[in-house]
């Protein structure tokens, strides 16, 4: 899928800033998994995570049986 947005949405945001800021919305709102948020994020699991906690956002609510599939992956 190709988005665009123009500049003056996004301001001073680098593309890689808009991925990961959606990645994170989605998966707080839990439309997607926290290892499909990090490939959306482009950026590794643990990475990912890293970001979350940066954001403050929780990774608590993933369940064991969630992570364990992610990293299967």
């Amino acid at each position: 899928m190709n988005l665009r947005i123009s500049k003056e949405l996004v301001g001073e945001l680098t593309e890689n800033e808009l991925k990961l800021y959606l990645a994170i919305m989605l998966y707080k709102e839990r439309k997607i998994s926290v290892g499909q948020a990090a490939k959306l994020a482009g950026i590794s699991l643990r990475d990912f995570i890293y970001e979350l906690g940066k954001h403050k956002e929780s990774f608590t609510n993933i369940t064991a049986e969630e992570l364990e599939e992610e990293l299967i992956e």
